[in-house]
């Protein structure tokens, strides 16, 4: 069974011989560019081409089941006028914002993803992706509070959401429509899988991810829904209060960090999706080694008696992860088994 027919076959609940690995390993796909030479972080965040194929080599030298189509949260915030600075050994920051003032969304219109040459970037990779007979590409769409926190500054737009919510829902209005149109062209190429990941919605009470969150999260797996993609939300950090929220979008898969109960979150979706989660990426996989790794998978599958889930760290991977960790989550999942 190869790793197009295991993703698929699991998440229609058929029969597969392992559970898939979806393990977000970011930066540390690097060590793979241009035959093995790697390649410094401004090149895979500029450099489509390179980071694909680089990410087409990861997913079988650790043993994942997705090409990941992915590198930093900044695409849409530039295409927008954040000022981005890139840098060769870690992942580019924001260091200005585009908005001074939250009052001034009203000067912006939403924008198509072909206006934003780093983010269409992204629909040239998965198409190139697609080309590989065994591993289908997953495609990274930042989620709206994510791209909303980089064109305002993210502290500034978390206090904007009490002081002006009715600009901060516009903004996150305006943002979502450029990712539903993002994720038109990428069901136009033919990809299957899209993964939404929005680290900073896990800093909102859930009441306001109620009120303005979630209809922008739903309008994007309505989107996915509606044109035969696969959807699954990522969001790290500690969302135990929104997962009966996150849960019920209609995402296929719902990843939980490992600050998250993981046996309360399986509860708590009612059926309604795949949790995936949820070892610590830097104790569990990063400052540890790969006997530690495994078994922090095996205690995780354990804790849930191997419920109907997926294992893996519950946040991206740091760059220079070691191998041997990496492929420890694979040879755990291999014992964990179907």
């Amino acid at each position: 069974m190869n790793s197009k027919q295991r993703l698929a076959a699991y998440i229609k609940g058929e029969k597969t011989d392992m559970r898939p690995n979806l393990t977000i390993i970011g930066s540390a796909v690097c060590r793979f560019a241009d035959g093995g030479k790697g390649m410094d972080i401004e090149t895979y965040c500029k450099d489509w081409k390179k980071m694909a194929d680089a990410a087409a080599v990861a997913a079988r030298e650790y043993k994942l089941d997705f090409i990941q189509i992915a590198s930093d949260l900044l695409r849409e915030a530039e295409g927008y006028g954040s000022e981005v600075t890139y840098f060769k050994d870690k992942l580019p920051t924001m260091t200005k914002s585009a908005l001074d003032d939250i009052c001034d969304v009203e000067k912006l219109v939403p924008l198509k993803a072909r206006d934003i040459p780093r983010l269409y970037d992204l629909v040239k990779a998965a198409e190139y992706a697609l080309k590989d007979p065994d591993v289908d590409p997953m495609v990274l769409a930042v989620g709206p509070m994510t791209v909303a926190g980089n064109i305002r500054g993210v502290e500034d737009f978390l206090v904007d959401m009490f002081d002006e919510p009715e600009c901060c829902e516009k903004l996150l209005d305006i943002v979502s429509d450029t990712t539903a149109d993002f994720i038109s062209c990428l069901a136009e190429k033919g990809v299957k899988y899209v993964y939404v990941a929005d680290p900073v919605a896990s800093l909102v009470s859930p009441a306001l991810y109620e009120k303005l969150v979630f209809p922008v999260h739903k309008k994007l797996f309505d989107c996915m829904k509606s044109l035969g993609i696969t959807g699954r939300l990522h969001v790290c950090g500690n969302t135990s209060g929104i997962v009966p929220l996150t849960t019920s979008l209609g995402a296929a898969i719902v990843d939980v960090d490992h600050v998250v109960d993981f046996a309360k979150a399986i509860e708590d979706s009612k059926g309604r999706c795949i949790m995936n989660g949820n070892i610590d990426p830097v104790s569990d996989v990063y400052t540890c080694n790969a006997a530690h790794t495994k078994q922090a998978m095996l205690d995780t599958a354990a804790s849930v008696n191997c419920a109907r889930a997926m294992f893996m760290p519950g946040c991206e991977l740091p760059t220079d992860t070691k191998i041997e960790n990496i492929l420890a989550i694979h040879n755990a999942l291999i014992e964990i088994g179907a």
